[in-house]
């Protein structure tokens, strides 16, 4: 009977525990979704944002159409889920719905990572301080799957950090390689980049415990099966929803021959243009403060946080050189180094104040965190390298105090010194990420677009009431190409049907003799879709298609739009009857 009773309140005790964790991760999370302004809608990487966003919404009816339906399809770890959620709720509730899941992912793997070596308090201010990072909202609030790679990268990081304790608990090695391998599957199906890049992490912080722990070779091969099981498993899933989504592509032929006919060298414009992004310096401040917190605090925790600091700069350069490509200049690929950053940071910050008390005043500090974050937030300011620099020497210089003061002294100044360092890091990279400015050859909106309003979304709706129209004046059978005003102003609503290079008309004001030949001899499309900021230019193109061709008359809609000189652009449609 005693046992009984003690059984039942031991269960009941760990019962009101794991509420109170889950409690504290969904106010955080609600927090940052719907308490401090974040924007739901941040910006676009166009084209590639644009392509993501139409195959979500609308499946298979935009590559059918397509001259060429080109590799985009194959980002079925977002285009899946998505799409799923958009049938269940419609496109904005879906989109919505996405992001929260993806925030709520990214919130509740860092504080479940904070909490292996530290308390509440200080696991809710870590979440706060990552959850807040324009660099992670600006991704999660853009229809690019860099978001939902960066959600599932610091899943993996926290899966890989849960087996750094040396004597596993039961089922412990069958669950968590489980999942590894079903994160990894995703990350796969989300961006292979990335895949390899979170792989390479996790494998570094398997390193640091496989070292610690002296593994023996039979553990490591039974970790490898159940991690290969549940990336089967993972992969096979979302072969089979993209065969539902997709009838009739071959996931893996497809990426091999677009693999093999991409030259990812032709997408850079500078191999060294990171020297001079100021964003990257919060990847040299993630390993200068690991390098702090393992000089106070030397055990695998603080090892593993220098770890994926050093393992995340040295993939990314190492891969630069080795397939040379946009990994580092396109804002959407550089992003995903973030969580090895960011994830580093926490570590080594909870590691230097350990498991410390917290008195409940202590946790008033926390606010003020979240109003530093959201100020530098908010910043639109331009920073040089050599300013970043200073940035970085003085948030050092800073962190170093800080962190010694915490791991030398009592609770109360370590709470206020450990606050202190997050706070001026917070400050520092938020200034940093916002300041890096227009890079190279890839537009993207300003980070602080986590906070401002950019409009975003009503751009985004009408992208789609424009698709919308386009589908609509088409059948399934036809072949759409596109065509632009000479400027490309109108190329983020044409994207929506696969804008790009295999699936344009010649571009220029009116068609050329070279462009008509082209059309008759080479894309032979049957419906051309047209986009412009005005109508004439439309119609001074139109009149230019050969007669030959039978052209019918323009079908033509309108749709509000900012940034093209014009209140709202031009859409039309005209089937080609002669080909």
């Amino acid at each position: 009977m005693i046992g009984t009773y003690a059984s039942f309140t031991m269960t009941r005790t760990r019962a009101r525990f794991a509420l109170t964790e889950i409690t504290l991760v969904l106010a955080v999370w609600a927090v940052v979704m719907w308490g401090v302004g974040a924007k739901w809608w941040t910006g676009f990487n166009s084209p590639d944002s644009q392509f993501s966003a139409t195959l979500a919404i609308f499946g298979h009816s935009v590559n059918d159409r397509a001259l060429d339906g080109s590799y985009y399809w194959t980002r079925l770890g977002y285009l899946a889920p998505v799409h799923g959620l958009i049938k269940m709720f419609g496109i904005w509730a879906g989109f919505a719905i996405w992001r929260g899941l993806l925030l709520l992912l990214v919130v509740g793997a860092v504080y479940w990572l904070a909490r292996r070596v530290t308390g509440r308090a200080l696991a809710v201010a870590l979440a706060f301080f990552v959850g807040l990072n324009t660099m992670v909202l600006s991704y999660l609030g853009n229809t690019y799957a860099t978001g939902a790679a960066m959600a599932a990268t610091f899943v993996l990081i926290a899966l890989g950090a849960s087996r750094l304790r040396a004597v596993p608990g039961r089922g412990y090695h069958l669950t968590q390689p489980m999942l590894v391998g079903l994160v990894f599957g995703w990350l796969v199906m989300l961006n292979p980049y990335n895949a390899m890049l979170a792989g390479f992490l996790w494998l570094g912080i398997r390193l640091v415990a496989w070292w610690v722990d002296r593994v023996n070779v039979l553990a490591l091969l039974r970790e490898l099966l159940w991690i290969v099981l549940g990336f089967a498993v993972s992969l096979s899933a979302f072969l089979l929803l993209g065969h539902k989504m997709f009838p009739g592509l071959d996931w893996f032929g497809t990426y091999r021959s677009w693999n093999a006919k991409l030259d990812y060298a032709s997408f850079i414009s500078d191999p060294h243009i990171w020297t001079r992004d100021v964003a990257f310096l919060v990847l040299l401040l993630s390993v200068i403060v690991s390098g702090f917190a393992l000089v106070f605090v030397r055990n695998r925790w603080t090892a593993t946080a220098l770890m994926l600091a050093l393992v995340n700069i040295a993939f990314t350069l190492g891969y630069m050189q080795l397939i040379p490509g946009p990994w580092i200049e396109a804002p959407h690929y550089a992003a995903m180094c973030w969580p090895g950053a960011l994830t580093a940071i926490v570590i080594a910050i909870a590691c230097v104040f350990g498991q410390r008390q917290v008195s409940l005043a202590g946790w008033l500090f926390i606010p003020f965190l979240i109003v530093f974050m959201l100020w530098a937030g908010n910043s639109n300011r331009i920073f040089d390298m050599s300013t970043g620099l200073s940035i970085v020497l003085l948030t050092s210089a800073v962190v170093f105090v800080t962190l010694m003061l915490c791991a030398t002294r009592g609770s109360l100044v370590g709470w206020l010194a450990v606050m202190l360092a997050l706070i001026v890091m917070g400050l520092a990279s938020q200034f940093l990420q916002n300041g890096r400015g227009n890079l190279g050859i890839y537009g993207q909106y300003p980070m602080n677009a986590a906070y401002f309003d950019y409009q975003v979304e009503d751009l985004m709706r009408s992208n789609v009431a424009a698709q919308e129209f386009v589908l609509s004046h088409t059948s399934p059978t036809d072949r759409i190409a596109t065509w632009t005003d000479p400027d490309r102003l109108t190329s983020t609503i044409a994207a929506m049907q696969l804008w790009g290079k295999y699936n344009n008309v010649a571009e220029g004001a009116v068609l050329s003799v070279d462009g008509a030949n082209e059309l008759q001899q080479l894309l032979r499309p049957t419906v051309l879709a047209l986009y412009a900021p005005s109508q004439a230019q439309i119609d001074t193109f139109f009149a230019s298609i050969p007669a030959a061709l039978a052209p019918t008359p323009l079908e033509c809609t309108t749709v509000p739009y900012l940034g093209i000189g014009s209140p709202t652009a031009s859409v039309c449609v005209t089937h080609l009857r002669g080909l």
